[in-house]
């Protein structure tokens, strides 16, 4: 008997678990949850956690390749294959837009010439930013395709952020990241207990602008051609305490009240009054149920 994808997805999870996370993702400042209702077969609408929702929310410890779309249409994993590291797609569901994962991160080509895995993904030849971005009175470089410039930024729960300059394809402004960041002294990595005490220190616009300027006053005119700094400070969260407020793991049932979202973290409060963050960017792949108090879908 023929068997769909959806069909082996569904015959495949434990039925703890409602559906497949395929996404966290921000569309402006409005967080959401994409998955895949395995009761439905249907990509469902993206599931938002506002502040003053109330959340029961339950992980799986398990992962599973979260397929592909292409051309607008999703296409479950065949294989169902277990993923694992910083990767949520199997390398054959990835090669629909990238067909070397380790790319993604370290580019070996410029998506057009000498390519070592015969063709390029759809990202590598396009134009890509080198940023600057904020965490309180920290900086962060990155890099990023152009047209997502802060899209990227808000993902990453950026207080402002600047462009720092544009370069042909993803190897170019890698290796521009690199160099940058060598010389104006600033990371490529916030941790996430770096990123949380970070969250007392705001500072203003004309703060952020100094801050940038003095970070490349050694390099003015040399290796970057900034933009103006932007505040991106619209996030549906209100800090909470930092004192009573901890990193939770992943698996597992998460229930409380819902403070708000910034980046990839979801910030809620206990029954007791201490305060937990999971980070949403990591579900992706995991097998999830949400509960009836989850009633915030649009």
């Amino acid at each position: 008997m023929f068997e769909t994808a959806d069909d082996i997805l569904r015959r495949r999870v434990p039925q703890a678990y409602a559906a497949h996370a395929l996404s966290w993702e921000w569309k402006g400042f409005l967080p959401g949850l994409v998955v895949f209702d395995l009761g439905k077969g249907e990509v469902d609408a993206p599931r938002h956690f506002l502040p003053g929702d109330r959340l029961d929310l339950s992980i799986s410890p398990h992962r599973r390749c979260i397929g592909s779309f292409e051309g607008g249409v999703y296409r479950p994993c065949m294989m169902r294959r277990v993923v694992s590291g910083q990767h949520d797609q199997c390398p054959q569901c990835a090669s629909s837009w990238i067909p070397v994962q380790n790319c993604i991160f370290e580019p070996a080509c410029d998506g057009l010439h000498d390519m070592p895995c015969g063709k390029g993904g759809s990202i590598c030849a396009l134009p890509h930013h080198v940023y600057a971005a904020f965490f309180g009175d920290l900086i962060k470089v990155g890099m990023t395709l152009s047209s997502r410039l802060l899209e990227r930024g808000i993902e990453q729960g950026a207080d402002a952020m600047a462009m720092l300059g544009t370069y042909p394809n993803r190897r170019a402004a890698r290796r521009a990241e690199n160099d940058i960041s060598r010389a104006v002294k600033a990371t490529q990595w916030v941790r996430r207990n770096t990123f949380l005490r970070l969250q007392a220190r705001h500072l203003d616009r004309e703060e952020y602008q100094s801050m940038l300027d003095r970070a490349l006053s050694p390099v003015a005119g040399e290796l970057v051609r900034p933009s103006p700094v932007q505040l991106l400070d619209d996030y549906p969260l209100t800090v909470p305490d930092l004192s009573r407020t901890s990193f939770v793991d992943l698996p597992g049932r998460h229930r409380g009240e819902v403070l708000g979202c910034k980046g990839k973290f979801l910030f809620y409060r206990l029954r007791e009054g201490d305060v937990r963050v999971l980070d949403m960017a990591s579900v992706p792949s995991h097998f999830i149920t949400l509960g009836r108090e989850n009633h915030n879908k649009s």
